[in-house]
Protein backbone atom coordinates (compact mmCIF):
# COMPACT_ATOMS: atom_id res chain seq x y z
CA UNK A 1 0.00 0.00 0.00
CA UNK A 2 1.58 3.22 -1.08
CA UNK A 3 0.73 6.29 0.58
CA UNK A 4 -0.15 9.09 -1.67
CA UNK A 5 -0.15 12.47 -0.01
CA UNK A 6 -2.89 14.73 -1.68
CA UNK A 7 -1.82 17.69 -3.50
CA UNK A 8 -1.61 20.25 -1.18
CA UNK A 9 -2.55 23.91 -2.16
CA UNK A 10 0.63 26.16 -2.24
CA UNK A 11 0.56 28.36 1.03
CA UNK A 12 -0.17 31.50 -0.59
CA UNK A 13 -3.51 29.99 -2.60
CA UNK A 14 -2.05 30.36 -6.51
CA UNK A 15 -0.34 27.60 -8.22
CA UNK A 16 2.76 27.66 -9.96
CA UNK A 17 1.26 27.08 -13.33
CA UNK A 18 -1.47 29.76 -12.99
CA UNK A 19 1.13 31.81 -12.01
CA UNK A 20 3.40 31.47 -15.10
CA UNK A 21 0.05 31.58 -17.10
CA UNK A 22 -0.72 34.95 -15.82
CA UNK A 23 2.97 36.30 -16.31
CA UNK A 24 3.36 34.67 -19.99
CA UNK A 25 0.02 36.82 -20.62
CA UNK A 26 0.72 40.24 -18.85
CA UNK A 27 4.47 40.37 -20.91
CA UNK A 28 2.36 39.15 -24.43
CA UNK A 29 -0.06 42.33 -23.34
CA UNK A 30 2.70 44.93 -22.94
CA UNK A 31 4.45 43.93 -25.84
CA UNK A 32 1.41 44.26 -27.83
CA UNK A 33 0.84 48.11 -25.71
CA UNK A 34 4.65 48.69 -26.70
CA UNK A 35 4.25 47.93 -30.55
CA UNK A 36 0.80 50.33 -30.68
CA UNK A 37 2.20 53.39 -28.96
CA UNK A 38 5.11 52.92 -31.29
CA UNK A 39 3.49 52.85 -34.34
CA UNK A 40 0.99 56.21 -32.99
CA UNK A 41 3.90 57.97 -32.08
CA UNK A 42 5.82 57.11 -35.66
CA UNK A 43 2.60 58.16 -37.00
CA UNK A 44 3.00 62.38 -38.60
CA UNK A 45 0.76 64.50 -36.85
CA UNK A 46 -1.18 67.07 -39.02
CA UNK A 47 -3.21 66.58 -41.89
CA UNK A 48 -1.45 64.75 -44.09
CA UNK A 49 -1.83 66.23 -47.98
CA UNK A 50 -1.24 63.41 -50.55
CA UNK A 51 1.45 64.35 -53.10
CA UNK A 52 -0.28 61.53 -55.17
CA UNK A 53 -3.66 64.00 -55.25
CA UNK A 54 -1.13 67.21 -56.06
CA UNK A 55 0.65 65.32 -58.60
CA UNK A 56 -2.91 64.15 -60.04
CA UNK A 57 -3.79 67.57 -60.33
CA UNK A 58 -0.89 69.36 -61.82
CA UNK A 59 -0.57 66.20 -64.54
CA UNK A 60 -4.26 67.21 -65.45
CA UNK A 61 -4.27 70.66 -65.87
CA UNK A 62 -1.06 70.41 -68.25
CA UNK A 63 -2.83 67.32 -69.67
CA UNK A 64 -6.15 69.64 -69.86
CA UNK A 65 -3.45 72.08 -71.53
CA UNK A 66 -2.53 69.81 -74.09
CA UNK A 67 -5.76 69.07 -75.73
CA UNK A 68 -6.55 73.03 -75.31
CA UNK A 69 -3.53 73.23 -77.80
CA UNK A 70 -4.57 70.43 -80.19
CA UNK A 71 -7.97 71.36 -80.05
CA UNK A 72 -7.17 74.79 -81.07
CA UNK A 73 -4.53 73.68 -83.91
CA UNK A 74 -7.25 71.25 -85.42
CA UNK A 75 -9.75 74.09 -85.33
CA UNK A 76 -7.68 76.46 -86.88
CA UNK A 77 -6.41 73.43 -89.52
CA UNK A 78 -10.47 72.92 -90.73
CA UNK A 79 -10.67 69.82 -88.64
CA UNK A 80 -13.18 70.87 -86.64
CA UNK A 81 -15.05 67.23 -85.69
CA UNK A 82 -11.69 66.20 -84.23
CA UNK A 83 -11.02 69.74 -82.68
CA UNK A 84 -14.53 68.90 -81.03
CA UNK A 85 -13.51 66.01 -79.39
CA UNK A 86 -10.19 67.67 -78.06
CA UNK A 87 -12.66 70.63 -76.21
CA UNK A 88 -14.82 67.99 -75.25
CA UNK A 89 -11.71 66.22 -73.31
CA UNK A 90 -11.37 69.87 -71.78
CA UNK A 91 -14.30 69.91 -70.42
CA UNK A 92 -14.33 67.23 -68.77
CA UNK A 93 -11.00 67.50 -66.59
CA UNK A 94 -12.25 70.73 -65.92
CA UNK A 95 -14.32 71.60 -62.15
CA UNK A 96 -17.54 72.41 -62.40
CA UNK A 97 -18.28 75.87 -62.61
CA UNK A 98 -14.66 76.82 -63.77
CA UNK A 99 -14.05 79.82 -66.47
CA UNK A 100 -12.04 76.95 -68.71
CA UNK A 101 -14.82 74.87 -68.62
CA UNK A 102 -17.07 77.45 -69.64
CA UNK A 103 -14.96 78.24 -72.64
CA UNK A 104 -14.52 74.78 -73.75
CA UNK A 105 -18.25 74.21 -74.02
CA UNK A 106 -18.91 77.96 -75.53
CA UNK A 107 -16.01 76.27 -77.96
CA UNK A 108 -17.78 72.88 -78.60
CA UNK A 109 -20.82 74.86 -79.18
CA UNK A 110 -19.57 77.31 -81.69
CA UNK A 111 -17.67 74.37 -83.85
CA UNK A 112 -20.92 72.32 -83.74
CA UNK A 113 -23.10 75.36 -85.13
CA UNK A 114 -20.00 75.91 -87.83
CA UNK A 115 -20.83 71.81 -88.57
CA UNK A 116 -24.40 73.21 -88.69
CA UNK A 117 -25.49 70.63 -86.25
CA UNK A 118 -27.73 73.61 -84.00
CA UNK A 119 -29.29 70.87 -82.27
CA UNK A 120 -25.67 69.67 -80.29
CA UNK A 121 -24.52 73.25 -80.70
CA UNK A 122 -27.18 74.56 -78.30
CA UNK A 123 -26.92 71.69 -75.73
CA UNK A 124 -23.07 72.46 -75.39
CA UNK A 125 -23.98 76.62 -75.85
CA UNK A 126 -26.68 75.89 -73.04
CA UNK A 127 -23.40 74.39 -70.70
CA UNK A 128 -21.53 76.79 -71.41
CA UNK A 129 -24.48 79.71 -70.30
CA UNK A 130 -24.93 78.12 -67.14
CA UNK A 131 -21.19 77.70 -65.90
CA UNK A 132 -20.50 81.45 -67.05
CA UNK A 133 -23.43 83.40 -67.71
CA UNK A 134 -21.23 86.57 -68.49
CA UNK A 135 -20.27 85.01 -71.97
CA UNK A 136 -21.47 86.72 -75.28
CA UNK A 137 -23.56 83.56 -75.93
CA UNK A 138 -27.38 85.19 -76.85
CA UNK A 139 -26.53 85.54 -80.86
CA UNK A 140 -25.47 82.27 -81.44
CA UNK A 141 -27.94 80.71 -79.41
CA UNK A 142 -30.47 82.94 -81.12
CA UNK A 143 -29.48 82.00 -84.77
CA UNK A 144 -29.34 78.46 -83.91
CA UNK A 145 -32.64 78.22 -81.80
CA UNK A 146 -34.01 79.88 -85.15
CA UNK A 147 -32.91 76.99 -87.04
CA UNK A 148 -33.77 74.23 -85.16
CA UNK A 149 -37.50 76.04 -85.03
CA UNK A 150 -37.58 76.33 -89.30
CA UNK A 151 -36.68 72.49 -88.74
CA UNK A 152 -39.16 71.76 -86.83
CA UNK A 153 -42.04 73.77 -88.10
CA UNK A 154 -41.20 72.48 -91.58
CA UNK A 155 -41.96 69.18 -90.91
Amino acid sequence: MTNHAPEETPADGVSKKLKIFVIILTAVTFLALVALFTKLANKPSGPKKNQSTVQKTISNQSLSDEYQAVGTRLMNSGLKEQAIDQFIKVWEMQKTGSMERAKAAQTVGGLYADLGNCQEALIWLFRAEVSDSTLPLQSLIDSCLAKVRSIHSGQ
